[in-house]
């Protein structure tokens, strides 16, 4: 069922925001970071607050938590209401008692929230140790049935493990169960599911579901992705700069939503439909892969594990000016593929051809004349950006490595600026003065400096907003399109694979599954696992773009 359609009409209410204003230090002198917003949330009721990047989202949530930055953020206007306490006149030790208790918090990232040198099952005990007086015994025996009822496996294995011995999916159950231990009235969760995989997330969604369901507890949801408030929203609030712009149920906001900017959210989300097929290109292919194999040594000094069979017998061809999509979930394979053909990590065996030069198995000195035929843009571009360079000499760094004079290559990048969509003025800015879709447009255009025949997007657009990842997208079509590079796009996202790619290549543990067209791929799955991973997609009984349903889920 795409909409939950629940009364809550009668339910007692248990956040109230009221016209709450958000500051920067006076001496800043520039507009409230949150404009006088308003929300509630009753019992049992999922509130979705949606917005791009910089919104105001997190603000309002750290607002809640009592958690603003000290002497960065301030609220100066306005009220928050925690059933019947007033949460701006608490003190801190009060806000302390609080936030354990009776509001939880779920971070985006787990890795950065979890303490990486405890046991995850201590740390959920020491939510119990600090805020009850419960005996030993008693707090083990809470954190054992919290584990289980957020449908952890092999639960004892797991209470002893630390959290690098955990997948992603299970280190975000771990944080619920941290958050839900105390059965708090509210749970916030800030992107929980952003950087997971289509299934993971499927399970996630569907986990904090039950267990509001059991507990009767209010959850604010926060995220950019409208497939998710497709599938789990009551009611939706539209956030942009700071304003709180619309507000509606979200079979409303959905059906009609009455603001521009919402519409515009809405029509970002990239469809399940694959795009128009391209006319298959003449010549040779430009990328050949055949019967790539990595494999990982198990265990260390003393300990002997089995072997890790990362990439199975993987090959495929890429023709020039076209686009491959390497899909599945993470563990899939395709970051260990994508790697192994930048030649990041070293292959087992196999060959990889790049304009009919064999460079699997080139030393770092054959291969150097090939690496400016073959450049890559990572999911995360602050950390591939040298954050003490300008733009300008990241830019300029391939080209004169290779051989082109500095004054050609800075006349190179201001025109890549122009193609990427900047103004030329940002080559003598530094990365951190850029929002993070600037930043992957800065990624884009170094890779495209060094022209090569083969580009390889490894989840670039994973983490951007839905309207800045179609920017992103388009961008990348249009380079394709001038320019004729072939590009290997890595994704979870099956709704990216549909809008940039012309054929898909599906992976589960190393293997290749299905592999061919788009339009096949997608539009007709072979294979279990795609059909899978199609069902998994959240929202996707719903065409986002012409704003109307397509039927049940």
């Amino acid at each position: 069922m795409l909409f939950k359609s629940r009364n809550f009409d009668e339910a007692k209410t248990v956040l109230r925001i009221e016209d709450l204003v958000v500051s920067l230090p006076p001496a800043a002198k520039v507009k409230p970071v949150l404009n006088g917003i308003s929300l509630n949330i009753r019992q049992g009721e999922t509130v979705c607050l949606v917005g791009e990047s910089g919104s105001g989202k997190s603000v309002t949530s750290l607002a809640v938590m009592g958690l603003l930055p000290k002497n960065a953020l301030m609220v100066t206007g306005g009220s928050i209401t925690l059933s019947d306490t007033d949460l701006l006149a608490q003190s801190a030790g009060a806000m302390q008692d609080i936030r354990a208790r009776r509001v939880a918090m779920i971070f985006q990232e787990p890795m950065t929230a979890l303490n990486p040198v405890l046991r995850v099952g201590d740390q959920i005990e020491e939510v119990l140790e600090s805020h009850t007086k419960l005996p030993a015994d008693e707090r083990r025996r809470r954190v054992i049935d919290i584990m289980e009822q957020v449908h952890l496996p092999d639960v004892e294995r797991i209470y002893r493990s630390y959290p690098h011995q955990l997948s992603g999916g299970q280190r975000q159950r771990i944080m619920i169960a941290m958050a839900l231990v105390l059965e708090p009235e509210l749970l916030i969760a800030d992107e929980p599911t952003t950087a997971l995989d289509v299934t993971t997330q499927k399970q996630i969604l569907s986990l904090i579901a039950e267990l509001q369901e059991k507990h009767g507890t209010a959850v604010l949801f926060i995220t950019h992705d409208m497939g998710v408030v497709a599938e789990i929203a009551d009611t939706v609030y539209v956030m942009n700069h700071g304003d709180m712009v619309e507000s509606a149920p979200i079979e409303t906001l959905l059906s009609n939503p009455q603001e521009d900017y919402s519409r515009k959210l809405l029509a970002a989300v990239p469809s399940l439909t694959p795009r128009v097929p391209r006319p298959a290109p003449e010549g040779a292919p430009v990328l050949k892969v055949r019967r790539l194999n990595k494999i990982y040594g198990g265990g260390g000094l003393f300990v002997r594990r089995p072997d890790t069979h990362a990439a199975k017998e993987v090959s495929f061809d890429v023709a020039r000016g076209r686009t491959l999509g390497i899909v599945g979930e993470s563990g899939s394979g395709k970051s260990t593929v994508a790697r192994c053909i930048m030649r990041l990590i070293e292959p087992t065996n196999g060959t990889i051809r790049l304009r009919d030069a064999n460079i699997a198995h080139l030393s770092r000195k054959e291969l150097k004349p090939h690496r400016k035929h073959l450049q890559v843009v990572f999911q995360d571009p602050f950390r591939s950006l040298n954050p003490r360079w300008t733009v300008g000499r990241s830019l300029i760094e391939g080209p004169v490595n290779y051989g082109q004079s500095p004054k050609q290559a800075l006349k190179r990048a201001a025109e890549l600026m122009e193609i990427v969509g900047l103004p030329r003025d940002s080559l003598d800015r530094y990365p951190h003065q850029f929002s993070g879709g600037q930043r992957q447009r800065i990624a884009i255009a170094r890779a495209v400096a060094m022209q090569p025949d083969v580009l390889v997007a490894d989840e670039a657009v994973s983490a951007l907003d839905v309207s800045v990842q179609a920017q992103v997208l388009e961008l990348l079509d249009d380079l394709q399109e001038k320019l004729g590079i072939t590009i290997v796009f890595i994704t979870h996202d099956l709704r990216v694979a549909a809008q940039i790619c012309d054929d898909v290549l599906v992976m589960q543990r190393g293997e290749v599954v299905e592999h061919g067209p788009a339009g096949e791929v997608l539009g007709n799955p072979q294979h279990a696992y795609t059909r899978s991973l199609i069902e998994a997609a959240p929202g996707r009984s719903w065409d986002f773009a012409n704003f109307r349903a397509l039927g049940a889920a």
